[in-house]
């Protein structure tokens, strides 16, 4: 099943030109949100998209934003690379998520429930690598888009569903992964940003996000930080009480701070 998953992962399309010159400038020391802006603006309803996350309620900023250069400026350019993927990704094949139950709209609200908890909480508690914790944020579950058509493909998706039922946490749907597939969705994600020529620190992040204790010194504190948001808010349950009080005693447990994880779901939730 792992050689069929590197196969199908192999044979992805690459990502459009317009997202590599978005990853060019938000990978550059020197890039800057005036270069980033124009090539938002190519495509309305990559805009649209944009705004419309911007004046959510989710992500609880202060005012109505109006034009594209406030909402990029806002956001900053590690999320605005991951809205950026997410876009590309959406446009280039079909994405079918029914082995997991979930609709693709639903992964596009988890993915922005995990990146608002992300910006508004973990942003804060590092002072490197913040732009790559932040793309990586929107693009936790990708992986399990690849999953997904195995799965149909090995005629395995029925039962699959029927063990993620059984699922609360993001543990424990790793570990149905892991036991239908022989890797994790996180995995899958690493693979697929490996193919997609993402930079080493955003694949190691992905690689040891379920694992954090694992991972290199460098990265630890981000895949700390992205694994209580996962835990918080996972795939197929996002926010149950059950997956929150997970989170913030692995929270406590990695010395993160606890005490503003529980305030800002609690903003979230309302």
């Amino acid at each position: 099943m792992v050689e069929k998953i590197i196969k199908k992962v192999k044979s992805l399309p690459p990502l459009p030109e317009s997202i590599n010159r978005v990853r060019q400038i938000c990978n550059d020391p020197e890039g800057t949100i005036k270069e980033l802006v124009p090539i938002v603006k190519q495509d309305p309803m990559f805009t649209a998209d944009i705004l419309k996350a911007a004046n959510s309620p989710l992500y609880g900023f202060s005012r109505q934003i109006t034009s594209i250069d406030q909402a990029v400026a806002l956001f900053g350019m590690g999320t605005i690379q991951g809205f950026a993927i997410s876009y590309a990704v959406r446009k280039s094949f079909p994405i079918d998520l029914s082995p997991y139950g979930v609709t693709p709209v639903q992964l596009m609200e988890v993915s922005s429930l995990q990146n608002a908890l992300t910006l508004q909480w973990g942003k804060k508690q590092v002072t490197t690598h913040q732009a790559e914790m932040m793309t990586l944020s929107l693009l936790m579950e990708l992986g399990k888009v690849v999953a997904s058509i195995v799965l149909k493909e090995e005629n395995r998706a029925e039962a699959f569903s029927q063990a993620l039922k059984a699922c609360e946490t993001a543990e424990e749907i790793d570990d149905v992964e892991k036991e239908f597939l022989g890797i994790s969705s996180e995995w899958i994600a690493a693979l697929m940003f490996k193919h997609w020529q993402f930079s080493e620190k955003m694949i190691e992040m992905m690689r040891y996000l379920m694992t954090p204790e694992e991972a290199p010194e460098e990265i630890r504190r981000h895949t700390e930080i992205l694994h209580v948001v996962k835990e918080a808010i996972p795939f197929t349950r996002p926010l149950c009480e059950p997956c929150v009080q997970s989170a913030y005693e692995k929270a406590d447990r990695f010395g993160l701070d606890a005490e503003t994880l529980h305030e800002t779901i609690e903003k979230i939730r309302q």
